[in-house]
């Protein structure tokens, strides 16, 4: 007869515990920079489209006709652009947590709630049969995970939320379910765009110089990239003009260009951003003003240099950023 060491088994069975609960993102997931995950949650669907058409619906389900099997949303908009959808998973936390927790995201990054609606009977907004319904497109695992009950009780509630300012339009509608006692699954569907464009101070020369002198490092403002990628705005050539300005004032400086991101996503990912990024700012300075190559080294940290929190949007806005530092005079 073969004894276990007791030790041993508390071993085995934590290992093959965590083993079952882990779990990463999909390939490519990542969370739209308006609505940051529920801590611990995974990502168990992502698509993104560029140019989509999204049916937004904002009323409950009603018969074509009376003898009618067939049901249509009412109060629907369509609503073009582009589009990301999401759903994540949550394990093990208490739903009311979670709803609460998106409610106090969307206002603290300026959205307007249009709707917040819990479940109630099946044809109505958040109701099985409407959520089925709404969610047509989706595949059967994922419409179940937002509509189904292993409980029998229905516990679901559908939230919409809508910034509508000249540089931002940007709608939010997510339907958060209990699936069952340890399982919450939120879909989350964003759509429209938002400038990232914001105005604290215009850089320019001098004040780089002060900064630098002062402080050994300049944050620059004006360089605006493309959502997730490596590629400068025209909006940015101002600030570019400025750094060369201010480098050809000054031919013995030389500067480390270094770039910051939020921390929405993969760190991986936005670090290896971070690097791009400045980059591509070097290569500018380089090609297009002239500047030795040897004077300006590019690097990216990503998101381990925070300035500001990353919980809401203006933090993340604050924390995607350039610096100059200064090397030597």
């Amino acid at each position: 007869m073969v004894t276990l060491n007791p030790k041993i088994l508390i071993i085995c069975i934590c290992f093959l515990q965590i083993s079952v609960w882990a779990q990463n993102d999909v390939t490519e997931g990542k969370d739209h920079p308006f609505v940051p995950r529920f801590p611990g949650s995974v990502i168990v669907f992502f698509n993104e489209s560029a140019n989509g058409v999204y049916e937004l619906t904002l009323g409950p389900l009603v018969r074509n006709t009376p003898n009618d099997e067939l049901y249509t949303p009412t109060d629907t908009r369509t609503i073009e652009g582009k589009i990301t959808s999401l759903q994540y998973m949550i394990k093990n936390e208490e739903f009311p947590e979670v709803v609460k927790f998106y409610e106090d995201v969307l206002k603290k990054n300026g959205f307007e709630l249009i709707a917040f609606t819990k479940a109630d009977k099946p044809m109505d907004i958040a109701g099985r049969n409407w959520t089925m319904a709404v969610y047509n497109n989706l595949s059967s695992k994922l419409k179940s995970n937002i509509s189904g009950s292993k409980g029998g009780k229905e516990n679901r509630y559908y939230i919409v939320g809508q910034i509508n300012q000249p540089a931002q339009k940007v709608l939010v509608a997510m339907i958060i379910n209990e699936f069952d006692k340890d399982e919450i699954y939120v879909q989350v569907d964003v759509t429209g765009h938002a400038e990232k464009i914001e105005k604290q101070y215009e850089t320019d020369a001098r004040t780089i110089e002060t900064d630098l002198k002062e402080n050994g490092y300049s944050v620059i403002n004006g360089i605006y990239f493309e959502e997730d990628k490596a590629e400068i705005k025209k909006e940015s050539e101002p600030a570019l003009n400025e750094i060369a300005k201010y480098l050809k004032k000054n031919p013995g400086v030389l500067l480390y260009v270094i770039a910051h991101t939020d921390m929405v996503g993969k760190l991986d990912f936005k670090i290896a951003l971070s690097k791009s990024r400045a980059d591509a700012v070097v290569k500018a300075l380089v090609s297009r003003y002239f500047i030795a190559s040897d004077r300006v080294i590019a690097d990216g940290v990503g998101p381990l240099s925070p300035v500001a929190t990353n919980q809401n949007l203006e933090g993340r806005k604050k924390n995607e950023r350039i610096e100059l530092v200064l090397r030597s005079f």
